[in-house]
């Protein structure tokens, strides 16, 4: 049987690594569960190559019981306006593995919507590629504790009182002005927000 391989997606601006410590633990818990041998990655800002010293750059681990792969590129953000969502009481994403044929297989059916609300067992979970943050009509923020993946920028922003913990159904989404994309690329204040209308 083929090792299992993970992902890690680091956020590098004007060539410095931000928050990587987060990162660097999920590493070390992933694999000290599927190995039994604990992986400990550090990197260093001087890895980032020169000429992607300026602006956001994402820099992606691939890794198993070593490194694979480490590999950096110029960031552009997407622009999600639209959400379909796509129900699977099935869908297991607790660790990043570099597999995402399951999650594929949902994004497949996302129509003309520009990403999906994937939702188990009527609770609100994640995007393909983000946590969620919704805003009520007072302005409060609250991501769905039904999460996939608790992500990095998810546990900062909770630990920082920015955002709290909420069980979010499906039914519920209709009583919140919309829901903000994050992820360890994009923050609140990058507003990649989707209006409740455009959640279909």
């Amino acid at each position: 049987m083929t090792e299992p391989a993970f992902i890690e997606v680091l956020k590098v601006k004007d060539g410095v690594f931000i928050n990587p410590q987060p990162h660097f633990e999920r590493i070390f818990r992933t694999t000290l569960h599927f190995f039994s041998q604990p992986l400990a990655v550090k990197l260093t800002d001087n890895i980032v190559p020169t000429e992607l010293r300026s602006g956001v750059v994402k820099c992606r681990i691939v890794y198993s019981k070593q490194v694979i792969s480490i590999d950096f590129e110029p960031y552009t953000m997407r622009n999600i306006r639209s959400l379909a969502i796509i129900e699977s009481d099935t869908i297991d994403y607790s660790y990043k593995y570099r597999n995402r044929d399951a999650i594929n297989e949902l994004l497949s059916q996302q129509g003309d919507c520009d990403d999906i609300l994937i939702v188990k067992n009527s609770l609100v979970t994640d995007t393909s590629y983000s946590n969620v943050v919704f805003k009520d009509l007072d302005g409060a923020l609250y991501t769905p504790k039904s999460t996939l993946l608790a992500g990095t920028k998810r546990q900062k922003l909770l630990a920082e009182g920015i955002i709290k913990e909420k069980e979010i159904r499906v039914n519920d989404i209709k009583s919140y002005l919309g829901v903000y994309l994050i992820n360890a690329m994009i923050d609140i204040e990058d507003k990649i927000f989707v209006d409740t209308d455009a959640i279909l």
